[in-house]
């Protein structure tokens, strides 16, 4: 496929960019302009002016004011000082940020609305005093106009005010620390990859570049995202399926492929079996695609491979069967928890995360509530000191509400008319101010009667005493904790209901919840944390201002450390279920003084790299870990799917949709909490991190769940698709560098579900959760022959899950895989022949028994393995350039009972009804259950090997060779 180099550009429409030394005059230029106008309304007559502002009546503002008349009006004069200073040095600050740090599409409309923002704030100021000014003069309707203007005037200089701060803050600081990051290269120390023979992108031939931008969109603003222009974009009209095919540098076309589909421990033994039968050809492979489960095998095969020792194995010996790898995997397929001591361990990890989820939810609530208590203390747009028994709101700020709605409403039917008059730029203008009065309508109650009313209702509903608190807090929890039990090991229940006799399992089946009422428990645990949130934020706003000055001081420097040195993501589970599948998988052979060979395992804290544990050996294939970024909006992704390709291997992480990255690179300017996520073992719990905070297309209310609860397997990475403009030669300095680490803000987004696709970093989950045989990706790179292991489960009648990459092969890359109807047919269950010959039935027999095979026979396919025809939309080329034709040939072996399987078998299926489709939540393996599906691949992968050598030319089905089935 196409090979992809850029280089930086800008749009000829954005603005300049200022010098580091021009932004540090300006924010210091507005800083001084602010504080000149602080020191001289600090200098006029100490009066509450703003009581003034808010009395609503002349009644309440001469009884304010009282005999200091004088006072209050140099007051009001020095305030037109302060007025011109804030407006000044915001929309400076506001505008010095379009010309430094707002580089995203959506920051420069922020800008925009900043702006406008202080200038109506100016206006309602300025207004707001000659009013006052005037009502002091002996009116009394001013002071009604001059509180609803000083209501709207205090929402814009809080929405606005804070943010120019911050941005001074961050302008400041990427300016003054740009020089010294530059010449630190702005990262950690390297990751000790390069000198390693293998490791990175070392060899011979043209250096690769660091970065491959995504293929570009168009944004609603209209805008192109990525900026960077390729020198060699799509020059047809197939620009879709050119970009979708698009992979790394280095990475050739043509010949055999392997993908092992994923599916937990199930998967892992499947893939473990076909691929011993498959090894001669697996080690003839370019490439080996595995996708959550089976990942597993793979990164073990990789990581067993990596061995330091020069007696270790090779390619054609490793994990086969009766090694001490396969060994050792078998003794510990229970890998998540064995034995009381690993189960508690196991419910720890996730109590545990729990509880630093909602502590630190909880802390950032109270520190919200604290902050809107001194708010409304210091600018009482509705009075909550002390709360009253009715809460009153003000008249003024009331009718500010209405006004504002009214013209909201204005501004509607203005836009409808010139929708009508066909008038596009004109209806685009009072699209915009509409939306922003629907916006202000909004804000305005939510502070002028929302908040207030919740800090006012709390203390009613809920009075704050120790056991009572702390009974339903631990209730809460417990609740939540259940849930998230139960979501995350739903189908091992229901095999556990299977198992037991139809009166016990009547019993189960109303004691646990099912289906439907499983979707009811988790919103009714979302409806329990949202309300006990509430209840937290409005307690906090009703009485933050009278706690301990002690305790306020604890909780913001106590929530500020916590923010900025714990990562998010090793907050979660991610940790945990990483150590565990390593505990099982990653093993390497050693030989002991005595000769013994023996399997040891991987240390706990011996670090893996990409780059180098990952690299292609010879006689293997290139493995690549199939994993999915999140993202939100329909920028990237259709309706429907919030998720694209992303893979790591050696070479390069990344997708065509986020962009490709140098491993060797990345690794080496990341910071080291992050750079732990860039290894083997994290590929293969990443790539598997089945439930998380973002599932694709799987329910929101889960995903919900698992970012409250932190019960959530996916890791945040660098989004390859901004580093080109930071590894540039000559790199902006009001970018925003790689964070170091993943704060609280990222907890946030998987609160909300925020994935933009210019973020600094994605998230990234399991690969099922864009396609889960691993087919797309492998097709991507353009094979000749596809070889696909299928244990993806589903006991249906069809695949879904080929049937959904085939789908989606032919949607983003254009290819067509097509297997004949009288193929695929053999794949159903129940399409084989009945194991017991069929003579004329004899008549019926009430009283005789069953056929003991009948319910068997039902499960059977004619076929575990068809063959089907790939047709790629433009023709395939080589490393050497030659040409490959556009036809290749694909190989399904799907993990399927046929009649000719082995006596064991069959046997097993007839006594375990799950099998070979136990649920994926199901990670407890016992050594029976791991044998049947190691055994289950291997058969599968003895038929596919029949399809990879020059047979006959008879049929697919009819090459397959058909060991003699043994008479039950």
């Amino acid at each position: 496929m196409g090979r992809a180099t850029c280089h930086s550009s800008r749009e000829a429409h954005d603005p300049p960019r200022l010098s580091r030394e021009g932004a540090i005059m300006l924010a210091g230029l507005a800083a001084v302009v602010f504080a000149a106008g602080l020191w001289i309304r600090h200098n006029a007559p100490a009066v509450d002016d703003v009581g003034l502002q808010l009395a609503g009546s002349a009644r309440a503002a001469h009884a304010l004011v009282g005999d200091r008349m004088a006072d209050f009006r140099k007051a009001l004069t020095a305030d037109f000082f302060l007025i011109g200073a804030y407006t000044l040095s915001t929309v400076l600050v506001f505008w010095l940020s379009s010309r430094t740090i707002a580089v995203r599409m959506r920051h420069r409309g922020l800008v925009r609305y900043g702006i406008a923002g202080v200038l109506a704030a100016c206006g309602c100021a300025v207004a707001e005093k000659l009013l006052l000014l005037h009502g002091l003069g002996g009116a009394g309707w001013p002071f009604a106009v001059a509180t609803g203007l000083a209501t709207v005037k205090w929402l814009l200089l809080v929405l606005t005010v804070p943010v120019a701060a911050f941005v001074v803050a961050i302008v400041l600081k990427r300016a003054v620390f740009y020089g010294w990051a530059r010449r630190g290269h702005d990262y950690a120390e390297p990751c000790g990859c390069e000198g390693k023979r293998g490791g990175g992108t070392a060899g011979p031939g043209p250096r690769r570049p660091d970065v491959v931008p995504p293929w570009p969109v168009m944004q609603s603003d209209g805008r192109r995202w990525p900026t960077a222009v390729r020198k060699d974009p799509p020059r047809s009209r197939r620009a879709r399926w050119e970009n979708g095919s698009r992979v790394p540098p280095g990475r050739e076309q043509g010949g055999l492929g392997f993908c092992v589909s994923g599916g937990g421990i199930r998967s892992a033994c499947v893939t473990l079996g076909a691929l011993q039968a498959l090894r001669p050809h697996l080690c003839r492979a370019r490439y080996l695609v595995s996708v959550s489960g089976g990942g597993y095998t793979t990164g073990a095969l990789q990581l067993a491979l990596a061995g330091k020792d020069r007696c270790g194995p090779g390619p054609d010996d490793v994990f086969m069967p009766g090694t001490p790898e396969e060994d050792h995997t078998r003794r510990h397929s229970k890998y998540v928890a064995e034995g009381t001591g690993q189960w508690l361990a196991a419910l720890g990890a996730v109590l545990r995360g729990l509880l630093a989820s909602l502590s630190l939810l909880t802390a950032t609530l109270l520190v919200l509530g604290l902050a809107l208590s001194w708010g409304y203390h210091l600018v009482p747009l509705t009075n909550l000191t002390p709360l009253p028994r009715h809460l009153a709101f003000r008249g003024p700020a009331l009718g500010a509400v209405l006004v504002l709605a009214g013209l909201a409403a204005l501004f509607w039917f203005f836009w409808l008319v010139s929708l009508c008059l066909a008038r596009r730029r004109l209806s685009g203008t009072l699209k915009t101010v509409f939306l922003t009065f629907v916006v202000a309508v909004l804000l305005l109650v939510v502070v002028v009667v929302v908040i207030p009313g919740l800090a006012w209702a709390t203390p009613q509903v809920w009075k704050v005493q120790a056991p009572e608190t702390g009974a339903s807090a631990g209730a809460a929890v417990l609740l939540t904790y259940v849930t998230v039990l139960v979501s995350t090991t739903w189908r091992r229940i229901e095999a556990v209901e299977h198992a037991v006799g139809s009166a016990e399992r009547s019993r189960l089946v109303r004691a646990v919840p099912n289906g439907f009422s499983k979707y009811l428990l988790v919103w009714a645990v979302l409806v329990v944390v949202t309300a006990a949130s509430l209840l937290v934020l409005g307690w906090a706003t009703a009485t933050g201002r009278t706690w301990p000055v002690p305790y306020q001081i604890a909780l913001l420097v106590g929530l500020g450390l916590v923010v900025l040195s714990l990562d998010q993501t090793w907050l979660g589970l991610h940790p945990f279920y990483r150590a565990r599948l390593a505990s099982a998988f990653a093993v390497r052979r050693r030989t002991s003084p005595d000769g013994e060979q023996i399997a040891v395992p991987y240390r706990f804290d011996e670090a893996t790299p990409l780059p180098w544990y990952d690299r292609r050996h010879d006689g293997f294939p290139q493995v690549i870990f199939a994993a999915a970024a999140n993202l939100s909006g329909d920028d990237r992704t259709p309706p429907g799917r919030h998720a694209v390709s992303f893979t790591l291997s050696h070479d390069y992480v990344g997708g065509p949709d986020v962009g490709y990255a140098r491993t060797d690179v990345l690794c080496n300017r990341t910071k080291p909490v992050i750079r732990k996520d860039l290894t083997v073992e994290s590929a293969v719990a990443v790539s598997g991190a089945a439930f998380a905070s973002a599932m694709g297309r799987q329910a929101r209310a889960f995903q919900t769940l698992f970012a409250l609860s932190n019960a959530r397997l996916g890791t945040w990475l660098p989004n390859p698709g901004v580093l080109g403009a930071l590894w540039g030669e000559h790199p902006d300095w009001g970018l925003p560098p790689m964070p170091g680490i993943r704060r609280l803000p990222y907890l946030l987004r998987e609160v909300a579900g925020r994935y933009p696709m210019d973020d600094r970093m994605l998230l990234v989950t399991d690969g099922g959760h864009y396609e889960n045989l691993g087919l797309v990706e492998l097709l991507r790179h353009g094979v000749t022959t596809a070889v696909c292991v299928d244990a993806s489960g589903g006991s249906g009648a069809f695949a879904a899950t080929l049937g959904e990459a085939i789908a989606l092969a032919q949607e983003e890359l254009g290819v067509e895989v097509t297997i004949a109807r009288e193929d695929w047919e053999r794949l159903v269950p129940g399409s084989a022949a009945p194991l017991t010959p069929q003579s004329p039935p004899p008549p019926p027999n009430p009283l005789g028994p069953p056929n003991p095979l009948a319910a068997l026979n039902t499960r059977l396919s004619a076929a575990a393995v068809v063959e089907g025809t790939i047709t790629y939309p433009r023709e395939l080329v080589d490393e050497k350039g030659r040409m490959l034709g556009t036809q290749g040939r694909l190989i399904v072996a799907r993990a399927t009972l046929t009649p000719e399987m082995p006596y064991e078998l069959l046997a097993y299926a007839q006594a375990g009804q799950e099998f070979p489709h136990d649920g994926t939540s199901d990670q407890w393996f016992d050594n029976r259950r791991f044998d049947a599906y190691r055994a289950l691949g291997h058969w599968i992968g003895e038929q596919a090997a029949t399809l990879l050598v020059p047979q006959s030319t008879a049929p697919p089905w009819r090459r397959l060779r058909r060991p003699r089935r043994t008479d039950l």
